[in-house]
């Protein structure tokens, strides 16, 4: 199973190989890495924020332009948002084979903090593998261990393994053996 990343130029520069890299381990797949190619929509002046929904838009506009069948994951620097939250670390829309992460609010600058580029890196693996995790069918998770579970703060995310449990990682496989049968 092949899994395209799209690596938005505002996204921290340099991580793109290794943030793939993690991403392929944790989920045991192909990633292909790419420069996005997709324009970005859906600021809010008044939140200073992206609507993350405006961008999947985006993403499966685009996709179904260029016929790209794979699974997208589109990584950013810009700060997201969804109707409802303060702000959204990612989202992702099965339907669409779409998902965005955001690396604004995982950098420690945002929180004031001193650089570690080996936690950004971590944190934006674990939250891409989590996204599309849910391209493939996968739903939330209680284990806070699990790539799978929502974290609500940063102190949660950094908590996450960088693994799927094993009721995830049944589920992950079986949703791929269905859709590519052998």
């Amino acid at each position: 199973m092949l899994v395209k990343i799209f690596w938005d130029v505002d996204a921290a520069e340099g991580m793109g190989r290794p943030v793939a890299k993690e991403i392929a381990d944790i989920l045991q797949m192909d990633i292909e890495l790419d420069e996005s190619p997709v324009m970005l929509t859906g600021f809010n002046r008044h939140r200073k924020q992206f609507d993350a929904g405006q961008i999947l838009e985006r993403i499966q506009l685009y996709k179904k332009g260029h016929r790209i069948r794979e699974p997208v994951l589109l990584v950013t620097g810009k700060d997201l948002f969804i109707k409802g939250s303060d702000f959204v670390y990612g989202l992702a829309k099965e339907a669409f084979g779409a998902a965005v992460v955001s690396t604004a609010r995982m950098q420690d600058e945002f929180y004031q903090r001193r650089t570690d580029l080996h936690a950004l890196c971590m944190r934006t693996a674990t939250e891409g593998a989590h996204e599309i995790g849910h391209l493939f069918g996968l739903s939330h998770c209680p284990d806070i261990s699990c790539v799978m579970f929502a974290p609500e703060n940063r102190d949660q995310l950094d908590r996450k393994s960088i693994f799927l449990c094993r009721e995830c990682r049944s589920k992950l496989e079986s949703a791929i053996s269905s859709s590519h049968p052998e």
